[in-house]
């Protein structure tokens, strides 16, 4: 790996630890809203705080640092494989931010800025995965997350470059792993139905 590559990755985790949320509150209320609702940087929470005004920001805040990292690492000519990687940091990078002492957001809207940059045609499978798994599972934030873990498989079966199958099973498993307590609950709730 060259220099140039390490400093693309590099500088897509310091990207992604730019989570919009956080300093919009900040600027908005002067206050931490990890500390505030569910505790999480995204657009939801924030949406709960600062109303719909807030949700948007966030969201499209959140996305565009995904889609700004891979399109940086794109100008600066990188091989296809690290840009593969800097989709990963960006996430990374706002899952587990450094300025935020690693208790960032749980990278979805970062996670489709960086598919739509990399190549919208996996943004378009994540979102036809997801409606549907939403036809056998109501609810659309499992559904996606179902989505994120099944789209390495399919883009497998559709021949695509193995660094980027790799690069999309990283992703969905550091997106999974920053919902467990959600997916946790979710398991929980459909078991106490079965008991009842």
């Amino acid at each position: 790996m060259t220099g140039k590559e390490l400093i693309c990755i590099l500088m897509a985790y310091l990207l992604g630890g730019i989570c919009t949320g956080y300093y919009l509150v900040r600027l908005k209320t002067g206050e931490d809203i990890r500390e505030l609702g569910s505790g999480g940087v995204g657009a939801r929470n924030v949406g709960r705080v600062l109303g719909k005004p807030g949700f948007i920001i966030t969201l499209l805040g959140d996305a565009i640092k995904g889609l700004a990292a891979v399109l940086l690492a794109r100008d600066f000519e990188i091989a296809e494989p690290a840009v593969s990687l800097v989709l990963v940091s960006v996430i990374a990078g706002h899952i587990w931010p450094l300025p935020l002492q690693f208790r960032g957001g749980r990278g979805i809207a970062t996670a489709i800025g960086a598919y739509l940059a990399y190549d919208p045609q996996i943004a378009l499978f994540l979102l036809g995965l997801t409606v549907v798994l939403m036809v056998f599972r109501r609810g659309f934030v499992l559904s996606g997350l179902a989505a994120f873990l099944l789209l390495p498989a399919v883009l497998y079966v559709l021949d695509m470059p193995g660094h980027t199958v790799a690069a999309l099973a990283g992703s969905a498993v550091i997106i999974l792993f920053a919902h467990r307590e959600r997916i946790r609950k979710a398991f929980a709730d459909v078991a106490a139905q079965r008991e009842a």
